[in-house]
């Protein structure tokens, strides 16, 4: 059969092929399409680096590739080693100096940055939908900008990055391998030191938004280290919990068997190191009183606590307006501005603060910090006494090799696995005993 002879697409070269498989919108809309006709599936392998990351490229928000690729390089490094650690955070904060198609990277490593670009964005359409009215935005409230796009997929992948860097055993393997006098602290510092202060309370707003998410939407989670432990369950596991899943829907085990986060190395100690940040810059001309306001900071002065020295948009002029009369040690990570994280104060692209009177803007966020929480602390409907016996039943439960839900009120065995009749009866019996023993303990210490 003469080349005239073929159908228009079998006369189309692979390359050009490959050009048309790289506009579709997500990797996994190639799987039915190479399955449709050989020719795809030719294209594809002959031209894959090329394809999947325009695919990607045109999913990562302008500005946060260096971010998705520091985040890939943690699934990849000897992460025990502090040396490669330092390398891979100077690569979150510089700008990528080749395309995509070039790294390298495989299979397994571009599913990864497809699955995260989904998650970023569940993230920030939730986090439109639901923040921006509480900040009185306009008509378009829901429609989330390129800034946006860009702030809040950075402060995901950072997010993430700062979990899987330090949020687990690595800390403590990096210890053992490298001494007592190995501190890593300083890799905490360093992740918080390449970016300016706004930047590090864009990662605390999205933090705060994830854990609210996870509270509200697995209330029977009973202490705030399994909350924590869930919120290093990674990137796609958040996303389903902030797009209206549901603990039992995600099949995460609910019991307690000593996975959840230690004090040393959950989420929020991490963040509370970018506090340190901004006091320990060496400034010049030096503050003269450390305690000094920001509205007696030169412009100077000002200019150098952004690393990068990105133009000073929306989330400094927020930040500089909500902390314009505080020093420099209220400005990250202060427990008082917990209601302006709640509206995500430094995410949102506002013409309000293109030129505000300082002043004015810091009596206006200062009237937020006052006001009663927007929304409740995680944990605080549970009693005492309820989260013990709760965490007690589960780990029994676990214990006797059931696995499952458990609710908080406990007595619903449907969805429990593993145990048989007489498992339960004892199990059952066994905390009839113990509420028993307690109560009488209660009764003796009264008289």
């Amino acid at each position: 059969m003469s080349s005239t002879d073929l159908p228009p697409l079998l006369r189309l070269p692979l390359h050009t092929i490959a050009h048309i498989l790289s506009n579709v919108k997500t990797i996994q809309e190639l799987g039915p399409i190479i399955l449709s006709h050989s020719i795809f599936r030719d294209a594809l392998q002959e031209n894959f680096h090329s394809v999947v990351s325009a695919i990607i490229m045109r999913r990562v928000p302008d500005g946060a590739l260096p971010y998705l690729l520091a985040l890939v390089g943690s699934q990849r490094l000897s992460l025990s080693n502090p040396a490669a650690v330092k390398q891979l955070l100077g690569l979150a904060a510089s700008p990528c100096p080749v395309a995509l198609s070039t790294l390298g990277l495989s299979k397994a490593e571009y599913a990864y940055m497809n699955s995260s670009c989904s998650s970023a964005k569940a993230i920030y359409r939730q986090m439109a939908l639901e923040l921006k009215p509480l900040c009185n935005a306009p008509k378009k409230r829901h429609y989330v900008n390129p800034w946006e796009r860009f702030r809040i997929s950075r402060a995901v992948f950072r997010y993430q990055l700062m979990c899987n860097l330090f949020c687990h055993r690595l800390c403590l393997i990096r210890r053992q391998a490298f001494g007592p006098r190995f501190d890593d602290e300083e890799l905490k510092r360093l992740f918080f030191s390449s970016f300016s202060p706004w930047v590090n309370e864009e990662l605390m707003c999205v933090f705060v938004f994830l854990r609210r998410k996870v509270a509200q939407d697995t209330p029977d989670v009973d202490f705030i280290s399994q909350i924590h432990w869930m919120l290093c369950m990674g990137l796609p596991f958040l996303s389903k919990i902030v797009s209206g899943g549901t603990l039992r829907s995600t099949g995460i085990p609910q019991f307690s068997t000593g996975r959840s986060a230690t004090r040393a190395y959950n989420p929020h100690t991490i963040l509370l190191c970018s506090k340190l940040v901004p006091e320990q810059l060496t400034l010049n001309p030096p503050l003269q009183d450390p305690g000094l306001p920001l509205k007696f900071w030169d412009k100077s002065q000002i200019l150098q606590l952004d690393p990068q020295r990105a133009p000073h948009n929306s989330p400094f002029r927020a930040w500089m307006g909500a902390h314009f009369r505080c020093p420099i040690s209220r400005t990250v990570c202060c427990d008082a501005d917990s209601n302006l994280w709640f509206f995500g104060y430094v995410i949102w692209t506002s013409r309000r603060w293109e030129d505000p009177p300082w002043d004015e803007f810091y009596e206006s966020s200062d009237e937020y910090r006052r006001r009663e929480p927007i929304f409740p602390r995680p944990g605080k409907e549970w009693g005492r006494d309820d989260c013990l016996r709760s965490r007690k039943q589960r780990k029994d439960i676990h214990d006797a090799g059931g696995e499952g839900y458990w609710p908080r009120e406990g007595g619903d065995w449907s969805e429990i696995r593993g145990l048989t009749a007489p498992q339960k009866e004892a199990l059952e019996a066994k905390w009839l005993r113990e509420a028993a023993t307690e109560s009488t303990g209660e009764s003796s210490t009264t008289e």
